[in-house]
């Protein structure tokens, strides 16, 4: 079987090329062709096409025992897989779920790793056994999916796999990270005051960061709902102890 290690640069230069071309795509209408078009099962031949549309570089192989798998990159910058999953045929066909996964080489910083994940709530950052750090996503498409949607998905994960990668190499670089987690979602706060003091809606130039905005603003949710003693929690029952 293929190993899959990916690594991704997390220079300002690959960086900004990645947000550059994010941008050139998205500012259109729709990022692909036929975006409210259905696709009903993720495949090699389904989603291949809008990798291409999107400008990312990819190619099919197959893992031992015929796992049908897309290793991508973005602009030279951005590395992923993609891996379709929860077949509902033989053959690994009529797949209803697809995994993306980002690689990134090198020691990564625990505490910089949740805290990514305590901003960004539409992919799981994680550490494997080795220290090394990854970002994955599952998407669902039980009853089919338009591949605008899919566009999107996979130009959001692009975006937050290139800032992933930046988080990563500048926590290495800093003394301490105390409160970092906190500061995530300094951005949001700082476009609501801007909005509260001018008295104007700033709006989202396209898809992507409107998404990012609602990333953001995510993290100030979490927080005041933890903090909400009159909402609604879910009890944790200790069943060794029945």
């Amino acid at each position: 079987m293929k190993i899959f290690i990916a690594s991704i640069c997390a220079s300002a230069a690959l960086l900004s090329s990645a947000s550059a071309q994010n941008s050139q795509i998205t500012n259109s209408r729709a990022p692909v062709a036929n975006p409210t078009s259905v696709i009903s099962e993720f495949s090699v031949e389904s989603i291949g096409p809008i990798l291409s549309e999107l400008g990312v570089t990819w190619n099919a192989y197959e893992a031992d025992g015929g796992q049908p798998y897309i290793d991508a990159n973005f602009s030279g910058a951005v590395n992923f897989r993609l891996i379709p999953s929860s077949c509902r045929a033989n053959g690994f066909k009529k797949c209803a779920g697809l995994s993306m996964l980002a690689g990134f080489s090198g020691q990564a910083n625990a505490q910089t790793v949740n805290a990514f994940n305590y901003r960004y709530a539409f992919a799981s950052a994680g550490l494997d056994p080795t220290g090394s750090a990854y970002l994955s996503r599952y998407e669902i498409s039980d009853y089919g999916v338009a591949r605008g949607n899919i566009a999107t998905s996979f130009l959001v994960f692009i975006q937050q796999a290139a800032f992933f990668a930046d988080e990563l190499a500048s926590a290495r670089q800093t003394v301490s990270l105390e409160g970092y987690a906190d500061d995530l979602s300094a951005s949001s706060l700082n476009r609501q005051a801007r909005e509260k003091l001018t008295g104007v809606k700033i709006t989202a130039a396209n898809p992507i960061e409107l998404h990012q905005q609602g990333f953001e603003e995510l993290a100030e949710h979490v927080r005041v709902f933890i903090s909400d003693q009159s909402a609604p929690k879910n009890k944790i029952t200790n069943f060794s102890k029945q």
